[in-house]
């Protein structure tokens, strides 16, 4: 397999150590191997515990692989040291499940979005920094009033959507949503997903998309990998998934998501 996507990741492993003794060990991800095209949506989908939240933070450097390798537009980034890292942590971000985790409960909503633009250097002084974030806070329907807002004042939908927003800042590549709409109710979940595909459209961008929900990957990935015990055992297109599953705990899983 070529490192032909904007995202490609090769013979990721990774196996943790627990118990008194830390004599058991646990093969958390297993020689997975997949990539994404430019423009495209990948989700992985499985049970708690198969290893998907672990992928992500391997893809963003936030754990370091045991095997295996991750490519960002044909460029191997697992590995590089910090300083290099800078470079790549702004052409791929993550967005995590928890989004009030991602805020600093102490400062007001500018100042936690603009941090990133300051570190990175992106946009010259505060006025233009804070133009685009306006442009951002407008196209994911945010009024600027919350700006002077503190995290524990917002909604958990509105959290979500500045959190996106502040990642955007960056002007990434690519996305990491790790169960991005797990916490909210169905009908705020429904209106980030369809923000996040109008994104996609409007930017470029490119996603890998964590879900335990079936249902939700289906309707919103051009791809999908099922993940059991650590292993991709499977990937495909919506319709190869849903219609022509090749192994049996996909069956399953399509089968407990769309009985009827």
């Amino acid at each position: 397999m070529k490192n032909d996507g904007m995202l490609s990741v090769r013979h990721l492993s990774k196996s943790y150590t627990r118990g008194v003794a830390r004599r058991q060990r646990i093969d958390a991800v297993k020689d997975v191997s997949f990539s994404i095209p430019a423009g495209t949506a990948m989700g992985i989908a499985g049970n708690s515990g198969c290893g998907k939240s672990t992928i992500a933070r391997m893809v963003m450097g936030l754990i370091p692989p045991d095997d295996g390798a991750v490519f960002l537009d044909g460029r191997q980034v697992s590995g590089l040291k910090a300083g290099e890292m800078k470079t790549v942590r702004r052409q791929m971000q993550i967005i995590f499940q928890h989004p009030e985790s991602s805020l600093d409960p102490r400062r007001k909503i500018i100042e936690s979005v603009l941090e990133a633009m300051e570190i990175h250097g992106v946009k010259q002084g505060r006025a233009q920094r804070e133009a685009r974030v306006e442009e951002l806070f407008e196209m994911l329907g945010l009024h600027t009033r919350l700006f002077q807002r503190y995290p524990h004042q917002i909604s958990g939908g509105e959290a979500q959507r500045i959190v996106i927003a502040r990642a955007l800042t960056l002007e990434p590549k690519v996305l990491i949503l790790d169960e991005p709409t797990s916490m909210l109710d169905v009908s705020i979940q429904a209106h980030i997903l369809t923000l996040l595909k109008t994104l996609q459209e409007a930017l470029g961008l490119t996603y890998l998309l964590i879900s335990h929900d079936l249902e939700v990957l289906c309707w919103f990935c051009d791809r999908i990998g099922i993940m059991n015990e650590g292993a991709l055992i499977e990937t495909g297109t919506r319709t190869e998934i849903l219609e022509k599953p090749e192994q049996p705990f996909t069956k399953e899983l399509v089968e407990s998501f769309f009985a009827f």
